[in-house]
């Protein structure tokens, strides 16, 4: 999968630079890498710093194709009342199923509290 130039916006902000995954294969965007490999240590595949933060509250989070393209290839909303432990507590929202179909996820079944960790604390 080609990544090069795809965008996380809405809430964090971050072009993908040339990159391309393979199949079962994954990356992750991180805040602050200095921190990230501090307590996760090097050997996670980092494509590099977002800006923005997401918001207590929920929001909407848009992943767009490389410009010219400019279209969503996924837009879903979330809420952190749907799992309070996900809300400060040290615990992620994590999907429930990698193959939810797009629509599903922005319903809370479609999510899980996921086990704290010390990323979340």
């Amino acid at each position: 999968l080609d990544l090069s130039g795809v965008r996380l916006s809405d809430g964090i902000d971050f072009t993908f630079g040339l990159m391309t995954l393979e199949p079962e294969q994954y990356v992750v965007v991180v805040r602050n890498l200095t921190a990230f490999q501090s307590t996760y240590g090097t050997g996670i595949n980092v494509a590099g710093e977002y800006s923005g933060n997401l918001s207590n509250g929920g929001e909407r989070i848009v992943l767009s194709l490389p410009s010219p393209l400019d279209a969503a290839i996924l837009r879903f909303d979330y809420s952190d009342a749907w799992y309070p432990a996900t809300d400060g507590d040290g615990s992620s929202l994590t999907i429930s199923d990698p193959f939810t179909h797009p629509a599903a996820l922005s319903r809370a079944e479609s999510w899980y509290a996921g086990t704290p960790s010390p990323g979340g604390l």
